[in-house]
């Protein structure tokens, strides 16, 4: 816990046990192959931030900061029949990763080590429907770092049902991206405001380095 006495700051957070969170790096969403390159969306924003997160992982490793490489499952288990589903058929998204297929695996320059934790989620948000908070505690972990897709859907689901639960948030805006271009800085700036931290991935890495 992070002590009254000190400034609530980037850099005291991250003195806490942390965990770098890699959201949605998938075929499906980043692939020029995949589901949503098919559908009309643009993937060069996505590809952007895979070198940056490919570098940031590696950091992570070698600051022994675990790595938890979230992915999307969908199946017949978990689609349900609800709002959520039902508003994905009337706007005709993209049918994507569905468990099992080449489309739900992680994309290649990221594909997890056995160092990494892979987790499946099946909704925006990692917490929604899983045991990640649980896990989490079990680790003793306060602070998230996120990285990943999308920064207003996913990302931003996650990143708020974290801070709600009592996590320290830590994004690296050049590690996340949008489908939207103009959502993401709206994204960043709803994050920044209400829920944690927006940083560089320079910054971050200085900070480790400085540590």
């Amino acid at each position: 816990m992070l002590s009254t006495n000190k400034p609530y700051t980037f850099a005291s957070v991250m003195e806490l046990p942390t965990a770098l969170f890699i959201i949605d790096m998938q075929n499906d969403f980043v692939h020029e192959d995949g589901a949503f390159a098919k559908g009309g969306y643009s993937v060069e924003d996505y590809h952007l931030a895979v070198p940056v997160i490919d570098h940031l992982r590696g950091v992570a490793n070698h600051a022994g900061i675990p790595v938890w490489m979230i992915g999307m499952s969908h199946n017949e288990a978990n689609d349900g029949d609800d709002a959520w589903v039902q508003r994905r058929r009337a706007s005709n998204h993209p049918d994507t990763c569905r468990t099992g297929t080449w489309g739900s695996e992680f994309y290649e320059p990221l594909t997890p080590g056995e160092e990494h934790t892979v987790f499946w989620k099946h909704r925006y948000s990692a917490f929604v429907g899983t045991d990640l908070h649980e896990r989490l505690q079990q680790q003793s972990i306060q602070t998230l770092i996120f990285t990943g897709i999308n920064t207003n859907t996913c990302v931003e689901s996650t990143v708020r049902d974290a801070h709600l639960l009592g996590y320290h948030v830590i994004v690296i805006r050049d590690a996340t991206a949008c489908a939207y271009k103009d959502a993401y800085e709206p994204s960043l700036n709803n994050i920044e405001r209400h829920f944690g931290f927006v940083t560089t991935s320079d910054k971050f890495i200085k900070l480790l380095e400085e540590n």
